[in-house]
């Protein structure tokens, strides 16, 4: 039996430029839409109609005034749809590690952006963000004045853009927290433990320090972390250590960082440990990385 194709959505389609790190797209009447994944993280909105969601072999039906968050990892379609109208925002991922920065300490960001996607791929899961009426026309002003500014050719239309995305974001992050019976309590634990991890990430922590936050055994956290999270807590550390270190060294001036220097920073006590990490999640090492970033 042949394997079934996963088609990849390339940023170079929806972004015309680098400056462009948000956009939105529009849906009228989606017709039925194989699985696919995205190079970017994308938040949809469900104006009108209703659906079934695909993602993997797991199907869940979804209607009016639904938001789905979709990573770039997370395969997905559409079938079954009748009159389905969607708003998608698009996000590029240099772009979510900046808000994961200032809003990761929300209580419902990591619930929302890190869980919520894993919840998904199971077939029990019925409890997915719902808007009220009053919450959707909001965010559909903001939607349109978001697109609005992306077609600014003057200076700041980005940067505006950028910042109704932030109020789109920090409105679903407290609506997430605060919608009762949305997760277990187990759940609603760890995206305390995400969003504390991501305020400690210039320490060294230790799966040993995490499983004493979480008050339980390591192997437990382990097993736990991997369920909720979809990876291990070593490997979440370490990705996040290096996604932090990136930007760092992406940052304006970052080309005259010392590697030694962001690696204490962000919480990696070896500069040769770092390397390896580094070069294994991104691909190179942090000084070609550096360069190619001082170049753009």
């Amino acid at each position: 039996m042949s394997k079934r194709r996963i088609d990849l959505l390339r940023k170079q389609r929806f972004f015309p430029d680098k400056k462009t790190r948000v956009v939105v797209h529009r849906e009228t009447r989606q017709s039925a839409m194989g699985q696919h994944r995205h190079e970017f993280f994308e938040i949809a909105f469900v104006l009108s109609g209703s659906g079934i969601h695909v993602t993997d072999h797991f199907q869940h039906r979804i209607g009016a005034r639904d938001v789905l968050v979709l990573n770039s990892h997370r395969p997905h379609g559409y079938d079954q749809t009748l009159g389905l109208n969607l708003i998608n925002i698009l996000i590029r991922t240099d772009l979510i590690t900046h808000l994961g920065r200032e809003l990761g300490g929300l209580p419902g960001y990591h619930s929302l952006f890190t869980l919520e996607p894993v919840r998904w791929r199971r077939p029990d899961y019925i409890s997915h963000l719902r808007l009220s009426a009053a919450e959707m026309t909001q965010i559909e002003e903001w939607a349109n004045r978001l697109e609005e500014e992306t077609f600014q050719k003057g200076q700041g239309g980005s940067l505006i853009a950028e910042a109704y995305l932030t109020l789109i974001v920090g409105m679903l992050c407290r609506r997430y927290g605060k919608k009762s019976g949305l997760s277990t309590r187990s759940e609603g634990k760890f995206g305390r433990m995400l969003s504390w991890i991501e305020t400690k990430l210039d320490t060294p922590l230790t799966v040993t320090d995490l499983a004493r936050e979480m008050g339980m055994s390591e192997r437990t956290l382990h097993r736990r972390f991997q369920l909720a999270v979809g990876t291990t807590p070593a490997a979440y550390l370490i990705h996040n250590r290096i996604r932090r270190a990136a930007e760092q060294l992406g940052r304006e001036h970052g080309e005259n960082r010392r590697i030694s220097e962001v690696a204490s920073a962000c919480g990696f006590e070896d500069s040769n440990y770092f390397s390896r990490c580094f070069r294994k999640v991104m691909g190179r090492t942090p000084r070609e990385y550096q360069k190619i970033m001082g170049r753009n």
